[in-house]
Parts: structure tokens; C-alpha cells; sequence
């Protein structure tokens, strides 16, 4: 098993995570950065308009997509125990479509955090 589908695997289990794998609303798992995400339900993957989960997780988000810095902020800023609303702006096409989401920091091992957006 590869790295990638095992971090995958390991994200699901995760409670708050996988409670939104079968959510019909759009769920992620970004990296801490922003640049990269980790997870993604179904719906999820169909925002981004990915042909596929391991497209959608090979794919790298450029600085000037304005998430990027946003969910660097709240990978940094967020509670782990709890969701806060927050409104994200997706760099789409040729629009900035913003999504209310409900966000809470996942903390993955080590130091790293990631941020959970439903």
C-alpha cells in the first residue's frame, strides 16, 4: 500500500472526518499549508471537478489562489475540539466562489495540523 492511500485510510478513520465521508455537502481535508489536499469526499472531489480521488490529491494549489492563505491562517488559528464557521474563497475558472464551510484543525502526527472544511 502506498503512503498516499494509507494517510487516506488513516484520515477517514478519523471520527470528525469520516462522519463527512458520506455527507452529501462538499468535504476536504487541506494540507496545512494550503496547498494540498489530503481528503476529500465525494462531493468534495466534484467541486474541484477532478476526474479522480488521486488526481485531486496529486494537485497542488498556487499561492495565488486566495484559500491557500486562508487555511494557512486557520491551520495555525483554529480549535481541534470544536468547528467555526468561516467563509472560503476558491480560485474557480474565472470567478472567486465563496463557500461557507465549517472548519476545525486536525491535528496529524508530530507537529503538523491540517484544517477539515465541510
Amino acid at each position: 500500500m502506498n503512503g498516499k492511500t494509507y494517510a487516506y485510510l488513516d484520515l477517514t478513520a478519523m471520527s470528525a472526518v469520516g462522519a463527512a465521508l458520506l455527507d452529501p455537502r462538499p468535504a476536504w481535508v487541506f494540507s496545512g499549508d494550503g496547498k494540498r489536499i489530503l481528503w476529500a469526499n465525494a462531493s468534495g472531489a466534484e467541486f474541484f471537478g477532478a476526474e479522480s480521488m488521486g488526481t485531486l490529491l496529486e494537485h497542488r494549489f498556487g499561492n495565488d489562489n486566495p484559500a491557500v492563505k486562508q487555511i494557512a491562517r486557520l491551520s495555525r488559528l483554529l480549535p481541534s475540539d470544536t468547528s467555526r464557521l468561516e467563509i472560503l474563497r476558491f480560485a474557480s475558472g474565472f470567478g472567486l466562489p465563496a463557500l461557507a464551510c465549517a472548519c476545525r484543525r486536525i491535528n496529524l502526527s508530530g507537529s503538523e495540523s491540517a484544517v477539515l472544511a465541510i
